[in-house]
């Protein structure tokens, strides 16, 4: 049974009010704490709950975020996710289930104002939607109030308050993951919102305005004030970056900086091909470490992910590393040119730009050492190095952009 409680956790995440000066986000105080709930039975999916749940006043009008929400049975509070989806998406059920049969309770909102039709699926108006959003942070010059980001920021605030304060939830054990708009909203509040224990963006991350791909029209101040690199800079929340090398909407440059601006509690995956969108976004055997970061962190099960301790810097690469699970290989993939984004030579009509094709190259595994080595020809320009290990967990370096 879901509950309202009076329970309530101040979070520091402001000195500044300005949409554009300052370095933080000031919330409304509401968002700390458990909100309203209001069932709504008739769109139940088996044991996962539909819900509405009060969000903030969007031109002094009352609104409400739909929400799959699911708790398993267990006879000792679980751990819990908050899901956040990405464009063109809404509150999924089946992300929900997914968690759910890990032996997590999660919850999944729709961030647009949209409910599912009564089979749990399209994108509804309803009366109590807030601000939809528009285009990449083009509403970044109204008030902060009537931003999409500003609500949207709030009502996973909110997601996070109303999932604590459940009875068959461990408060103490919640993370979040969120799919390309949804990664930049996952990063982007974990650099805030210190009461996450692990944070798992993908594809979308900060420094859009570094962007090679579809981010690269966001350049004005109004718009960098909600790029995540202004807020993760002072988050300590352990968070596994994860993009696919030939993403055309999240170039891999922006993920491997983010990466190294929180690289003393970071990850990095690179995944070579990961296609865009929500099912591969959350695919248990395309992208495991997702699942394996979550477990070990939330439910101290499983080894760690291993880390590059030294990472790679010229064309006679040598890294060092640390894994506790022994790794299966170690593979180069670089370009014989600088970092570029563009329409495929075999596919001029397609949707969005990427890198590539990428070449690979097999690298030395020393495990005696934790050394992996191997020389790249005078020819690459750029590289990565993706360790995998034994479970088939990838280890990625940062993305390498030679002279």
């Amino acid at each position: 049974m879901l509950k309202r409680t009076g329970w309530c956790l101040l979070v520091l995440v402001s000195l500044s009010v300005s949409a554009v000066a300052g370095d933080s986000l000031l919330l409304d105080d509401k968002v700390y704490e458990v909100p309203d709930i209001h069932r709504v039975p008739e769109q139940d999916q088996g044991d996962i709950q539909a819900i509405f749940y009060d969000t903030l006043d969007y031109k002094g009008k009352p609104t409400r975020a739909f929400a799959y929400i699911g708790i398993p049975q267990s006879d000792e509070p679980v751990p819990a996710m908050v899901l956040v989806h990405g464009g063109g998406g809404t509150a999924f059920y089946n992300w929900v289930k997914i968690w759910n049969d890990r032996g997590y309770a999660a919850i999944s909102m729709s961030l647009e104002g949209h409910m599912p039709n009564e089979k749990g699926a399209g994108k509804i108006r309803h009366e109590f939607s807030g601000p939809s959003r528009v285009g990449r942070f083009d509403d970044a010059e109204l008030p902060l109030n009537e931003q999409w980001m500003y609500h949207a920021v709030s009502d996973i605030f909110i997601a996070n308050s109303l999932l604590a304060a459940q009875p068959g939830v461990d408060a103490d054990r919640i993370g979040v993951t969120g799919i390309s708009w949804g990664g930049i909203l996952s990063s982007l509040v974990s650099g805030i919102d210190s009461r996450y224990k692990c944070a798992m963006p993908v594809y979308g991350c900060g420094y859009l305005f570094d962007s090679l791909g579809h981010f690269a029209s966001v350049k004005t101040d109004a718009q960098k004030f909600w790029d995540p690199s202004r807020y993760i800079v002072e988050g300590s929340v352990p968070t596994l970056w994860v993009n696919s090398d030939s993403d055309g909407h999240f170039s891999v440059n922006t993920t491997s900086h983010c990466f190294e601006t929180t690289d003393d509690h970071a990850f990095l995956n690179i995944h070579p091909g990961l296609a865009h969108g929500h099912g591969p976004g959350w695919d248990k055997k395309r992208v495991p470490e997702i699942y394996a970061f979550a477990d070990h962190i939330l439910k101290g099960q499983g080894a760690a992910l291993g880390r590059i301790v030294k990472q790679p810097s010229g064309r006679d690469v040598k890294l060092m590393y640390k894994s506790d699970v022994p790794l299966e290989s170690a593979t180069v993939y670089y370009l014989n040119e600088p970092l570029t984004y563009r329409k495929p030579a075999g596919d001029p009509g397609a949707k969005h730009s990427r890198p590539g094709p990428w070449i690979e190259r097999k690298a030395l595994v020393n495990a005696e050492a934790g050394t992996v080595v191997a020389q790249l020809p005078k020819s690459c320009q750029t590289y990565y190095v993706n360790l995998k290990d034994t479970r088939g967990h990838l280890i990625s370096s940062v993305l390498v952009e030679l002279d």
